[in-house]
């Protein structure tokens, strides 16, 4: 499985997390850069995270919406990993 982080400057531990979850491939996107909300999510994700407390708001928007049509669950988290932990377990319900 891959899963996309979108967001962030330090993001090791929650590579750390995805990785004990079962994603072996974990891509990193930081979200800051205007340029970025350009670049496409790759085929074979199949998360994305957006940590929303770092990243701009128009990748933010264009990801969503880009996760949406390819039917890839999005989660949105503030920074921490508990907070994803708490955003991951809604998706298993």
């Amino acid at each position: 499985m891959a899963a996309l982080i979108i967001g962030g400057d330090r993001v090791a531990v929650y590579i750390t997390y995805l990785q004990r979850l079962g994603y072996a491939t974990i891509r990193h996107w930081n979200g800051r850069r205007k340029s970025e909300c350009h670049r496409q999510i790759p085929v074979d994700t199949n998360l994305v995270v957006i940590l929303i407390d770092q990243v701009n708001h128009g990748l933010a928007r264009k990801a969503r919406r880009t996760a949406n049509e390819m039917r890839v669950p999005i989660v949105f988290s503030g920074s921490g990993v508990g907070q994803l932990g708490e955003a991951m377990a809604s998706l298993r319900i």
